[in-house]
């Protein structure tokens, strides 16, 4: 009987940042979106800066990451990244300065 759930792992040059089952992934690669769901064929691909998003069940959980690989095999999404954080954790505050100071 086939798999129904994917394992997710979230890596940076610090930590771990994520490692849990997930029935749908979806995360920027550099030159678009891609949606992951068990069963896939094998994947290595180049990621870009974006929103990355897992699926349970309802519950949608978000982070952001910085570019980066992706692997996909045997259920398993692998992503190693610069930067991964969660979305309800952005200080958007803070962006905002970043930006305004950037331009």
């Amino acid at each position: 009987m086939p798999q129904r759930e994917l394992h997710c792992v979230v890596v940076t040059p610090e930590k771990a940042v994520l490692d849990e089952a997930a029935d749908f992934v979806a995360m920027p690669m550099f030159d678009g979106e891609l949606g992951v769901l068990p069963g896939r064929a094998p994947l290595i691909g180049r990621l870009g800066c974006g929103e990355l998003r897992l699926r349970r069940g309802m519950e949608v959980r978000r982070f952001f990451i910085d570019g980066g690989f992706v692997q996909v095999r045997a259920n398993t999404v692998t992503i190693l990244t610069a930067r991964a954080q969660r979305a309800e954790e952005i200080d958007v505050n803070a962006v905002s300065q970043a930006l305004h100071a950037a331009l």
